[in-house]
């Protein structure tokens, strides 16, 4: 009988210390929204920010093996109202992608907003930093918003596991390691 509760007392600490570490690790990767500035300029929102892109180690090999990995930057403008939900007043998914090239030995990072629409970069880490980072990304408007009434913009990143080699999809679908993505967050349109 007392070995019998010795032995549970032992198991619960070895149970809680492996929870401690699997949320450590867990809070180690991922994507976040650091910070989005929105602004209205008439015919778009132009929108400046940084997110943290850290990926788990099964993403960075496929990475670092020439696997391209696609994310997209998904924005969602509403109008806010006091009584019901917020309305919808439009919505942008912004294709991102990072991909290595051997031969030249370099990583390259396409976006919307880089010049050329794309940049490249000696390292891992440097391009996903680079990556992060941007300035002036233009959302066009279809309709001008109304000034008088208060808006805001909600944000998240994900990894787009539909842009994977089919081969590796039906692998990936079942990875907790390859659903990486941010969680929606607000913030307020500047007019």
């Amino acid at each position: 009988m007392l070995a019998c509760k010795k032995t549970n007392k032992q198991l619960t600490f070895c149970l809680l210390l492996l929870i401690s570490f699997w949320s450590g690790v867990a809070s180690s990767r991922g994507f976040t929204m650091d910070r989005i500035e929105a602004r209205d300029d008439g015919d778009s929102i132009q929108v400046d920010g940084k997110l943290t892109l850290n990926l788990t180690d099964d993403v960075r090999k496929a990475l670092s093996k020439s696997i391209p990995l696609q994310l997209n930057m998904e924005f969602v403008l509403k109008r806010v109202r006091n009584y019901i939900w917020d309305k919808e007043v439009a919505i942008w998914v912004v294709p991102i992608a990072i991909f290595y090239k051997p031969v030249s030995d370099e990583y390259v990072i396409s976006r919307p907003d880089l010049f050329n629409q794309q940049e490249s970069f000696g390292n891992q880490h440097a391009a996903l930093e680079r990556l992060g980072v941007f300035k002036q990304l233009d959302l066009p408007l279809e309709q001008p918003i109304n000034h008088e009434k208060k808006y805001i913009l909600e944000a998240r990143i994900k990894l787009d596991l539909s842009k994977l080699p089919a081969m590796m999809r039906p692998l990936v679908y079942f990875s907790s390691s390859w659903h990486l993505n941010s969680k929606w967050t607000e913030w307020p349109l500047k007019h």
